[in-house]
């Protein structure tokens, strides 16, 4: 009777340990939704002839930016949500990423800027054009 007590009480000690084991493999929980990184793609292809650009605080500064961050490639930047500036040596602007990964911004760029409401910023001037009254 001990012997199968014991039995029991090793096979119960022993599920009990895979169980941890598995969960322990088990991925970590996912990160608070202000943490989590996403893909924003940044094709500023329309910009022409080409300049260096940046995103301040993600990628290097505009003034160091090499043949990385240049507007004749389309580069995918890991954003979290939050506010944004994409900078040339030309003009900048604010974005916003949202929970979902979606892009915002001023209205009142939608004829140089694209993309509201996806992952895509899509940069098409050169320069900022003065907003007419």
């Amino acid at each position: 009777m001990r012997e199968s007590l014991a039995v029991v009480c090793g096979a119960m000690v022993l599920s009990a340990g895979l169980a941890l084991a598995a969960s322990a493999a088990d991925p970590a929980p996912s990160k608070h939704p202000l943490a989590q990184e996403h893909p924003i793609v940044v094709d500023a292809r329309g910009i022409i002839p080409p300049i260096a650009w940046s995103v301040p605080g993600v990628t290097e500064p505009v003034q160091s930016v090499h043949d990385r961050m240049v507007t004749d490639k389309v580069t995918t930047l890991k954003l979290r949500p939050g506010k944004y500036i994409f900078m040339t040596t030309i003009f900048s602007f604010e974005f916003t990423v949202n929970l979902d990964a979606k892009l915002d911004y001023m209205k009142t760029i939608d004829g140089c800027v694209g993309g509201r409401g996806t992952s895509t910023l899509l940069i098409k001037c050169r320069k900022m054009q003065p907003i007419e009254p």
